[in-house]
């Protein structure tokens, strides 16, 4: 196993501060009562819709599991992590928890946080319905599981495409160029809005023009990479992306689609009920492919994993069949809550494929690109998103944002170990 950095080793001593705010997290203590009922603890920062599925769950599960209670324990998301550290460090961590596996899971396996899944999962009757992708491994074992997700992809004003001459939604990004250059001429409508900030978000609605060609975090260099960043000076140039995108969030983004005053919107399937709600006509489609290749965007969404302190891991994974693995949770996540689950004779299903707006996202989740395994892979991409941001202001030629996002990736890369 690789070994804790120096990094993580301070991280744990310094969050040993938060002991007090873990232990109060344990509101509902963990174990069984003199009537037989179990009680597990699960750490979550869901809300809104997504605190509601997870809540119908937890009362479908114990209808079925009278002498079990799932105890749901509501943390800030932007603390989880740390809180997580600090529990496990007096011994005192939860039996189930979410996480933000993208940024999250490299520190919390080395931590000793998860409890190694990998027999759970691989006998798991139905892991076949699942793309590799849902297993979150270390060396070979599973420690996390992504079984739905929140992906990006094209939005498309209707009555703006009809009104600057363009018939279809972009499938690449020549064409995708060709139709805000038709935009921009008529004048009616803004070509596009997207984020832009200087963060994880500007990465992340970047990153998808180079990984349908192969290029990642784990090989960020060479010609393609400089192609797209010329590509979005060339954007930025023409006016058709405004200069204030280098700062704009997805929410902000979206916010202007909103409008009604842009033609293409590149942001995620959580905004598809507040689409149909706006008052003018709009079209899905994949993100769109880099010539030459493939439409493949990064996932998104919340990882599942038991603790590895539980003392109670055939319950606890008995929860996550339930609720996150089986057929009627991956259908209440969509109807509940929006997002895309990845179990294959669910995302196949008319409810999701059948829908013309959910299927482009449906479609991108059966091809999903992989994040790197590396502790300083939210660093990789606050690098990413630093450049792109950069360009977009005008603060950075397209060259110059190729050459900071290369060389700043491969040093936070080093950083987190070098491997990926």
């Amino acid at each position: 196993m690789r070994r804790r950095t120096a990094l993580q080793g301070a991280a744990v001593t310094s969050l040993l501060s938060l002991g007090s705010s873990s232990c109060a997290l344990q509101s509902a203590p963990a174990g069984t009562d003199s009537n037989g009922v179990t009680t597990l603890r699960m750490w979550h920062y869901y809300q809104d819709q997504q605190k509601t599925w997870l809540e119908d769950e937890v009362r479908r599960f114990e209808a079925k599991h009278p002498k079990t209670r799932i105890a749901l324990i509501d943390v800030v998301g932007d603390q989880q992590a740390q809180k997580l550290l600090a529990s496990v460090s007096i011994g005192n961590g939860p039996d189930l928890l979410m996480n933000n596996i993208v940024v999250d899971f490299p520190v919390l396996r080395a931590a000793g946080v998860l409890k190694d899944i990998t027999e759970q999962w691989e006998s798991f009757q139905d892991n076949d319905q699942f793309p590799e992708a849902t297993a979150w491994r270390n060396e070979g074992r599973v420690f996390n599981l992504l079984p739905y997700t929140n992906l990006i992809g094209m939005y498309a004003h209707s009555d703006a495409l009809a009104d600057s001459g363009v018939e279809t939604v972009p499938s690449t990004l020549s064409e995708l160029e060709s139709a805000m250059q038709k935009v921009s001429e008529k004048g009616a409508f803004e070509p596009l809005a997207m984020a832009g900030s200087p963060d994880v978000e500007g990465a992340w609605l970047f990153a998808p023009q180079l990984l349908g060609l192969g290029i990642d975090y784990c090989n960020f260099h060479g010609a393609a990479v400089e192609d797209a960043f010329r590509r979005l000076a060339r954007w930025r140039d023409k006016g058709w992306l405004p200069q204030a995108t280098a700062t704009w969030s997805q929410t902000d983004a979206w916010q202007q689609f909103m409008t009604g005053r842009y033609a293409f919107a590149l942001n995620g399937n959580w905004n598809l009920g507040n689409a149909r709600d706006s008052g003018f006509a709009i079209q899905t489609a994949r993100y769109p492919a880099s010539d030459g290749g493939k439409s493949k965007v990064y996932p998104g969404g919340e990882g599942i994993a038991i603790g590895a302190q539980t003392k109670y891991p055939d319950l606890a994974w008995s929860f996550i069949e339930s609720a996150f693995l089986s057929a009627p949770g991956a259908r209440a996540v969509n109807t509940v809550a929006g997002s895309i689950p990845v179990r294959a004779d669910v995302a196949s299903s008319d409810q999701l494929a059948g829908d013309a707006d959910v299927a482009p996202f449906v479609e991108a989740a059966r091809h999903q690109a992989r994040w790197p395994d590396n502790e300083r892979t939210a660093d990789m991409q606050r690098a990413l998103g630093e450049a792109v941001s950069g360009v977009i202001s005008g603060q950075l030629s397209g060259d110059e944002g190729a050459s900071s996002a290369v060389n700043e990736i491969a040093a936070a890369r080093a950083d987190g170990g070098g491997s990926c």
